[in-house]
Order: C-alpha cells, then structure tokens, then sequence
C-alpha cells in the first residue's frame, strides 16, 4: 500500500508499480488539459519586460468544468474577471504544471526500475499541490458530493465508475497523510 514517510525534512513515498502507473496517467492527462505546452513562454523569466510583453495576449475564460474549476474567476464582473485572468492565468497554469512534471518525473524514475518501490526526497509541497489538481479534477468528472463515498461502496465490483472513484478516495487518503506530515 502506498504511503508518505517523513525522514528528517524531507519525504519519500512507497508505491506499487501499478499506483505509480496510474498515477503517471492521471498527472498527463490532467498536464493535456492544462494544455502542457499552450502556456509555456520562450521568453527569459527573470527578464520583466519579457514577462510584461508576454502578457499582452487574450487569454479567455475556460468552457472545460475541471479547468473552470482549477481556473476559476476572481471577479463576478466579467471585464474585471477578464482583466485579472489575463495577468494571473499563465502563471497559475504554468505553476500546475510545474508541480504535474515534477511528480512525473520522480514516478518515470520510478517505473523505468520496473519494480515497486521508494521515491526518496520528494518535494512534499509540490506532491500536495499536485494531488491537490488532480483530485478537484475528478471530483468534476465524477461529480463527487456529500454521499458519494456511500454510492462507492454500494457499487457493484463490476461497475466501471467504480475504479475511478477508487482512484479518488485513494487520492484522498494520500493527500491527507502528506498534509499531516507536513503540519507535523
């Protein structure tokens, strides 16, 4: 069974092969989504005036309900929601990202071995954040509420939907034990 453990400041998760792989599935299509290399500048990000120019395209509100979700308005006014989107979007997006590659990265390591086993000093914030996503995104698709974990478990074996909102609770139960880590 997968599980967080804490050495000192830094973290490790053990996984199955099987977790990792679904896993690494969820985070690429969730980078799809996110549209992995829509926002991604060829601009140098410590220059500010390169930041100001790339600034200057449209950047619309989503139709998707998960990036509506992830992506949400700040404003009800449409034109103040608009402006701050356009400022704030292609970070947000960038900075999602960033926590989907890193924990991509650390499951290929892991899967490349073939074998079960430790991702050793991971980057606890980043995993939240990521598991974070990954989570509001099936809660979306699965249009998860109050009894839905009721409904989980009154699903027959052979339901489709059931390994999907496995996945979810499993999810879950990640996040909190890496939150309660990292409250510790």
């Amino acid at each position: 069974m997968s599980q967080f453990s804490r050495h000192g400041e830094n973290f490790s998760l053990s996984l199955s092969i099987d977790e990792a792989h679904v896993l690494i599935n969820l985070v690429e299509q969730l980078l799809e989504l996110l549209g992995e290399g829509d926002f991604q500048h060829h601009y140098d990000q410590n220059d500010p005036f390169a930041q100001l120019m790339a600034m200057q395209q449209e950047v619309v509100a989503p139709e998707d309900p998960v990036l509506k979700r992830l992506l949400p308005n700040a404003y009800a006014d449409p034109e103040a929601a608009d402006d701050f989107r356009r400022y704030t979007e292609p970070g947000l997006r960038r900075n999602k990202q960033d926590s989907l590659r890193v924990i991509r990265e650390e499951l290929t390591v892991l899967v490349d071995k073939e074998e079960a086993g430790v991702i050793p000093d991971l980057n606890g914030e980043m995993w939240l954040k990521a598991i974070n996503d990954l989570r509001i995104a099936l809660s979306v698709r699965l249009e998860i509420h109050g009894e839905s974990f009721e409904i989980f478990e009154n699903m027959p074996d052979e339901d489709p939907q059931k390994g999907i909102y496995a996945v979810y609770f499993w999810l879950g139960w990640l996040q909190e034990s890496l939150l309660e880590l990292l409250t510790q």
